[in-house]
């Protein structure tokens, strides 16, 4: 009898399904199920708040694919995968700072004569470890992910490689970015200081953001002049007038 393609990818020997596996397995093809119709009832122009659901829904299933792959390594680095970030890696670099600052060093050492590696195609950008899709984020590049996240979920099974619950939760990462900055209020008063305050219908065209509205007609209004009250001699007391009559007795 020949091994199952689990056994082969373990080196023939018996294959047993992670301990938590077949649940996390199936709430998040619950998760990803639901995730379909919510998706379909929005349009172009949905208001942000609508992508509010939409998002929250791709964060919980990016947490359930994320436990259900292994360990990600922060810097892509075999020797240092939870080492520091270089926030300055040149083009064709690793990530790792540690590395990095090696070959640094060892340039000055040989008086800057050593090359950076040949440059590759631009990285994508990368947090905690998941990538991080460039803009502009529509509601088609929100379906375009989908489409690939509900690809992949129908082939995924208990027995699935590591592989394809790294790539999920990459790609639920990549979807979740997406519905997240599609849920922040957007720039409609055209004010950069305000960009999700209210609108002001009076306001002329290109001011319409109610608060710098209110600012402009508070410095426009004249200065109000103080008015003081004469000055109590030594001796008397000042009358004052009682807004309210106390009642009588």
């Amino acid at each position: 009898m020949s091994p199952s393609p689990q056994e082969q990818q373990h080196g023939g020997r018996g294959y047993s399904v992670p301990a938590g596996r077949p649940y996390a397995l199936k709430e998040l093809q619950a998760n990803l199920g639901a995730l379909g119709d919510q998706v379909k009832d929005l349009y172009d122009g949905a208001h942000p708040t609508e992508y509010d659901a939409v998002a929250d829904a791709l964060y919980v299933a990016f947490q359930t694919a994320a436990g259900l792959a292994p360990a990600k390594s922060y810097t892509g680095c075999p020797e240092h995968p939870n080492g520091a970030l270089d926030p300055e890696a040149p083009e064709g670099w690793g990530r790792c700072l540690i590395c990095n600052d090696r070959r640094r060093l060892a340039r000055r050492m040989q008086g800057g004569r050593a090359a950076a590696p040949a440059a590759g195609p631009p990285q994508e950008q990368r947090r905690g470890g998941y990538p991080v899709p460039p803009g502009p984020y529509t509601l088609q590049t929100l379906r375009d992910h989908l489409q690939g996240i509900n690809e992949q979920r129908l082939e995924l099974g208990l027995g699935s490689p590591d592989q394809a619950f790294v790539r999920i939760a990459d790609d639920l990462h990549r979807a979740f970015i997406v519905a997240r900055e599609l849920s922040r209020p957007r720039n409609t008063s055209g004010c950069a200081e305000h960009p999700g305050a209210p609108i002001d219908p009076d306001a002329p065209p290109g001011e319409a953001c109610i608060f710098c509205a209110g600012r402009r007609r508070r410095a426009q209004r004249p200065p109000q002049v103080p008015e003081m009250l004469p000055r109590i001699r030594r001796g008397e007391r000042r009358q004052l007038r009682r807004r309210f009559e106390r009642p009588p007795g």
